[in-house]
């Protein structure tokens, strides 16, 4: 096989693990020689009810509009798209709304659009795209055209426009009684991209919502992938009692990974086996005496800082890892009102304090296999997220329209409950 042919199997298999932190990514030639392609899609996706609709284009508005909805591409029913890249997308247990989202341009810290590098891996490799759709204008007529895929740096181009790289941090009142905090990621180096230092605006943030006695939060954790350990600070200033974080750490194996040799930071990976015990189950679980290494699994206490007064938390399926994290431990305590979908990671906990980089030897396929399974202290249905309260989400015009429906729910909500 080749590279590519061998990159679905690697792919699909990933995948059925049902973990989202277990990633594998073409070989850096494989990214090299698309360089020198012209299959990249010359618009984006928004994805509602799996039907595909328009979001933005490079400089097609007059062949396809934005709000189009799309119904086959190179013959290629949506729904047969759907099928066939779905499966190739690791994601946790069997959240399906993580999925959907990586097949848009979930967040503004993605690496790539899922549905722009696996549709001709998996589907078809070409740089012509007859698109059959029904413009937003003409709603009773189905419509073709087709249109030549974009070269690399004109993709390159178009796709840094589109994300709307900012500021990971927003605070702002939207009404005299109603502040509103955006984080749109935990990640340090978006952070550092800003300048911004999340303790200190937490603590500045949090001093202010007390001084003036605000009576709602609303925190938006929407497209936002995860990240570090500000994640868990945040936390401390958002529950109102001592609680748990990690129940238990657990690794699969003491001292060096089998597969050792085939990885790329193998030297650095040994657990040693005097600071676990093996579970019935075979695996390996941090002994109590040392906790002091993952100081989580003690009791957590509040910030004395820390808001009382009412919580509502933004989610959808792209708010994976650390930010479910921070919507599991609000959720289990019953301390905040969830707006959206299912969030894109489970509430029992992830695998992303470790990974072993491995580089296949022929391909140079490469693969991040996560090492440490973090169980949060939560009540949770296996292999699922956290639901919301309230199941909101934006229709296509609204998208378009950049109208904010989650938002505006929330606020129409905090209204009624006056």
């Amino acid at each position: 096989m080749d590279e590519r042919q061998f990159y679905k199997i690697i792919a699909y298999t990933c995948a059925r693990v049902d973990d989202e932190h277990l990633i594998p990514k073409p070989s850096k030639e494989y990214y090299r020689e698309l360089q020198n392609s012209n299959h990249f899609f010359p618009f984006s996706l928004k994805i509602v009810d799996r039907r595909f609709y328009v979001y933005q284009t490079r400089q097609l508005q007059d062949l396809l509009p934005v709000g189009s909805e799309i119904l086959s591409i190179n013959g290629y029913p949506v729904e047969e798209i759907l099928n066939i890249l779905l499966p190739t997308i690791p994601s946790d247990g069997y959240i399906q709304t993580f999925n959907i989202r990586h097949l848009e341009d979930y967040s503004m810290t993605q690496n790539e659009n899922l549905f722009d590098l696996n549709y001709p891996i998996f589907v078809e490799d070409t740089d012509s795209f007859s698109i059959e759709f029904i413009s937003p204008d003409i709603k009773s007529q189905k419509q073709t055209v087709t249109l030549s895929g974009l070269n690399y740096q004109d993709y390159k181009e178009f796709y840094k426009l589109r994300i709307g790289y900012k500021a990971p941090l927003e605070f702002k009142y939207i009404r005299d009684s109603v502040a509103y905090l955006r984080i749109s990621s935990f990640l340090k180096w978006h952070r550092d991209d800003f300048n911004q230092n999340f303790y200190s605006l937490y603590d500045s943030i949090f001093t202010k919502l007390n001084q003036r006695a605000t009576k709602n939060l609303i925190l938006d954790l929407r497209n936002n992938e995860g990240g570090d350990g500000t994640g868990e600070r945040l936390l401390t200033y958002l529950m109102t009692s001592p609680f748990k974080h990690f129940a238990f750490t657990e690794e699969k194996f003491i001292g060096h990974p089998s597969v050792v040799d085939y990885l790329d930071n193998g030297e650095n990976l040994f657990f040693p086996d005097s600071i676990v015990y093996k579970t019935d189950k075979g695996m390996y679980r941090l002994k109590k005496e040392f906790y002091h290494y993952i100081p989580l699994l003690n009791e957590q206490i509040p910030n004395q800082k820390h808001f009382k007064g009412n919580l509502y938390v933004l989610v959808n399926g792209a708010s994976g890892s650390m930010s479910t994290v921070v919507g599991s431990i609000l959720k289990n305590s019953k301390r905040a009102t969830f707006i959206g979908e299912e969030s894109g990671g489970t509430m029992e906990g992830n695998t992303s304090l470790g990974y072993a980089r491995m580089i296949l030897p022929n391909t140079k396929i490469r693969i991040e296999i996560p090492l440490t399974k973090t169980g949060l202290a939560v009540d949770f249905i296996k292999g699922r997220g956290v639901f919301p309260d309230y199941y909101i989400r934006p229709g296509i015009e609204d998208v378009i329209n950049e109208v904010d429906t989650e938002l505006g729910f929330t606020l129409d909500l905090i209204l009624s409950e006056k």
